[in-house]
């Protein structure tokens, strides 16, 4: 029997083997897209969404006037024209599974890359020092709440946290420790680790400001970071999940064993996840950010 008989027999085996339904214990298989291909169905969702919510405001802008401007027509006419239509920015997060475990010594992961094009998020940056020179350093950088010793007894008497990042100088690292319980569990202990801990504080507020996204593993070694904003556009959000996959990469634990990347999703602040074909967002593939379909177009162009 030679092999090609072989596999003619095999093929039928295969073929029915194969599993066609789909049930409770045995869902449907989610569809992989290209990283390119997924980040232009996400944004035409998101553009779909506001037409959508754009609708649903000037539906309902004849109640919003109130009853009295209702039973105007002309005068709620004028009115309903001059309401602007408020425009919700919906982010683009990016969730990846690692094969890491927390638990153990040397596989946590946590930091900050600095994006290209941001984050697109307003934050607000608390800055600890004491000294009045790098207080006004920070405030000039734009640090939204800015004190020492005084800050900390207010955070400690139940006072608000009105920020959502902090950055200290070395000094106050210790005294720090008093406040640990309180902003540690929410991520807004300073840290070395982080790049928020550092003797040129205005520095440090700048670079938050500047679109710096923190990341970490959780209890189940998954990593989820924000890479933008929808309306940035396809070509920088690309740019910014390029940078933020090259970070992992390079900062991977020493302590890692196994599969490092296990599976990447993209999200909208509002929109369902896309599963990506892992070789287009792993810095060690030959595929990575590789577009087949533009580099093929660019050649004929070339040709032509």
């Amino acid at each position: 029997m030679n092999r090609q008989t072989v596999l003619d027999r095999a093929v039928p085996l295969l073929q029915r083997a194969k599993r066609y339904y789909v049930s409770r214990a045995h869902g449907s298989q989610r569809p992989q897209y290209h990283i390119r291909e997924a980040v232009q169905i996400l944004i035409r969702d998101v553009a779909e969404r506001d037409v959508k919510r754009k609708d649903r405001f000037e539906k309902f802008a004849f109640q919003r006037q109130g009853k009295k401007q209702a039973d105007a027509g002309d005068e709620h006419n004028n009115i309903a024209s001059k309401d602007v239509f408020k425009q919700f920015r919906e982010s683009v997060d990016i969730a990846i599974e690692t094969g890491l475990d927390p638990r153990k010594p040397n596989q946590s992961l946590r930091g900050s890359v600095r994006l290209p094009h941001g984050t697109g998020k307003l934050v607000r940056v608390a800055a600890f020092c004491n000294d009045e020179q790098m207080q006004a350093a920070a405030r000039d950088a734009g640090a939204s709440v800015v004190g020492g010793d005084e800050l900390i007894q207010s955070i400690l008497n139940g006072g608000a946290l009105e920020f959502d990042r902090a950055v200290a100088t070395p000094d106050m690292v210790p005294k720090l420790g008093r406040v640990a319980r309180i902003l540690g569990p929410r991520g807004l202990l300073p840290a070395a680790k982080l790049g928020t801990v550092a003797p040129d504080i205005g520095e440090l507020v700048s670079n938050q400001l500047s679109g710096l996204a923190p990341y970490r593993t959780d209890k189940k070694g998954d990593i989820h970071a924000c890479v933008g904003k929808a309306f940035f556009g396809e070509d920088k959000l690309l740019e910014n999940i390029r940078v933020f996959m090259q970070e992992l990469v390079d900062e991977k634990p020493e302590g890692a064993k196994g599969t490092y990347l296990k599976q990447v999703c993209i999200t909208a602040t509002q929109g369902k996840g896309y599963k990506i074909l892992l070789p287009t967002v792993d810095p060690a593939s030959i595929a990575f950010m590789v577009d087949e379909k533009k580099d093929e177009k660019e050649e004929e162009d070339l040709a032509a």
